[in-house]
């Protein structure tokens, strides 16, 4: 669901609602070693990050990676980066420092105006490698490069891959159009991806990274589109009579949960990816909203007012065992399902102001994790569930943050016009062809 941060729009917007050292690798295998580097709340394992050596005259290549993957690696959530120089010598065992590591780097230059970078994860506890790994690239690669160099480095030290990789879409408001812009997970490489010059709302990412679902008004009524990246083009998906919002694709990618109104009231729906078979949920006489799967794609969170004001409940995918899971608030919107599922987050409006909340997928514990900083809304979890992404009016305009899931380390990512409604890509995969529906 979508909120608007407008007074009048608050009534029922959500229905539109992260050569000692550079000398002959070890026999064994280091991309699965792990020494159980972890970040719990603020609590960060130190990471001193060396400046990058150059060979062939790349010394500013290497300056710009380094600078990369510095910002990636603060991002993260998982470390406390200091600077250091690179080493002179070669490293001794400090038991002390045991959870500690170094990360060194090397920019060659090669033919064709091509570069090489090698970067070596050193455990200081035991002076040991853990990670070593070489990337040939391009210049304009150079971003790429370190994003997976970051994304591999937290996949060898916590089993778990970094999102430098993914990227996230939202709504840029221009005037009275709203259109929908993708950047890097940084909010980098902003650009606009739809030129409607219309209204658009609600995008998704399909499963497989180069589709996007999203609302537009393009054609006078709240339709489903599609948006193919690789086309550079949209194309209906629902344009049934009246409301067809809040897209959300199952896991899979098969599914496309979303709010219709053909029957006069907004319910939830389920319609198959090749838009041939379309499953209503929810039978009431109330608006239901907001879906988001769960990682297993077995349940589905929403957004409901039967209680009388707009609440988060869960269902089963067919549409049975429909329960209640907050108690506490007296208007809960913008649900999504953690992907470790174990979280839901939320917005919250109390006071007149709108708050993100993170509960327990049960619906326990809920806790408060922005406070005082105008309105934030339509949070929604990095592919690993280390950040949060919502949009904040704390600065005046609206703007797409990052936090952690306490409520740490906020971080504006964009700038300029009213930019709100974030949505988080998924990891790139190898393979990306589209699943057929079931």
């Amino acid at each position: 669901m979508n909120t608007s941060s407008s007074a009048r729009g608050r009534v029922i917007p959500w229905l539109l609602l992260a050569l000692a050292f550079f000398g002959p690798a070890p026999a064994r295998s280091q991309t699965d070693v792990r020494i159980g580097i972890q970040a719990s709340g603020t609590v960060k394992s130190p990471l001193y990050l060396a400046r990058f050596r150059a060979e062939g005259g790349a010394q500013s290549v290497a300056d710009e990676a380094r600078g990369v993957v510095r910002h990636d690696f603060d991002l993260s959530g998982v470390f406390a980066v200091a600077d250091v120089d690179p080493l002179r010598e070669k490293l001794t065992p400090s038991p002390s420092q045991s959870g500690s590591v170094r990360v060194e780097g090397l920019v060659e230059a090669a033919a064709g105006g091509m570069f090489r970078f090698t970067g070596e994860v050193f455990d200081l506890g035991t002076a040991e490698s853990v990670f070593r790994r070489s990337y040939p690239f391009g210049a304009s690669d150079l971003r790429a490069v370190m994003h997976r160099f970051n994304d591999d480095v937290l996949e060898a030290l916590t089993g778990e891959r970094g999102i430098a990789e993914t990227r996230i879409a939202f709504i840029r408001q221009d005037g009275r159009y709203k259109e929908i812009w993708v950047a890097d997970y940084d909010g980098q490489n902003a650009r606009q991806l739809t030129h409607d010059r219309s209204l658009a709302l609600s995008p998704a990412w399909a499963p497989w990274g180069s589709e996007i679902a999203f609302t537009t008004f393009k054609r006078g009524n709240p339709d489903l589109y599609l948006f193919d990246q690789k086309r550079g083009a949209s194309y209906p998906f629902s344009t049934r009579p009246g409301l067809n919002t809040a897209p959300c694709y199952s896991p899979d990618g098969k599914w496309i949960a979303c709010t219709l109104s053909r029957d006069g009231n907004a319910e939830i729906y389920i319609i198959s990816r090749d838009a041939q078979t379309a499953r209503r949920l929810t039978r009431n006489e109330r608006i239901d909203s907001s879906p988001s799967f769960s990682p297993t794609g077995r349940e589905i969170v929403f957004t409901s007012d039967r209680s009388g004001s707009p609440q988060i409940y869960v269902m089963d995918t067919e549409g049975s065992n429909q329960r209640l899971l907050t108690l506490e608030g007296k208007y809960n919107d913008s649900p999504q399902w953690s992907p470790k599922g174990d979280k839901i987050v939320y917005a919250s409006r109390h006071d007149a102001v709108f708050d993100v909340i993170v509960m327990d997928s049960n619906g326990q514990n809920p806790v408060q994790i922005t406070y005082d900083a105008g309105h934030n809304e339509n949070p929604r979890w990095s592919a690993d569930a280390r950040k949060i992404y919502f949009s904040s009016s704390r600065l005046g305009k609206r703007q797409i943050f990052m936090m952690n899931p306490d409520g740490s380390d906020v971080v504006q990512l964009t700038q300029g016009e009213d930019t709100f409604n974030p949505a988080v890509g998924p990891r790139p995969r190898k393979q990306t062809t589209q699943p057929t529906s079931g």
